[in-house]
């Protein structure tokens, strides 16, 4: 499942016919749907949020994050 949420934030045409039938084994389609729209809802708010800033006066945390890369298989 992580390997498809990867795909849809880096590549959404990059899932390969492998990918989608190991996917198929485990998740109905209806599921692969559920999960699909709330990976692009989540994606999509994130992109909002982002595009409109934080409030006035947040306080803000940064936490470093490791270096990282799709797995490319």
């Amino acid at each position: 499942m992580l390997r498809y949420v990867d795909t849809m934030l880096t590549d959404v045409h990059g899932l390969t016919d492998a990918q989608r039938r190991e996917f198929l084994e485990h998740f109905t389609p209806a599921q692969v749907v559920e999960l699909t729209a709330g990976v692009a809802l989540f994606l999509g708010f994130s992109k909002i949020a982002v595009a409109l800033g934080p409030p006035p006066n947040m306080p803000t945390m940064v936490v470093p994050t490791p270096d990282w890369s799709p797995d490319p298989a």
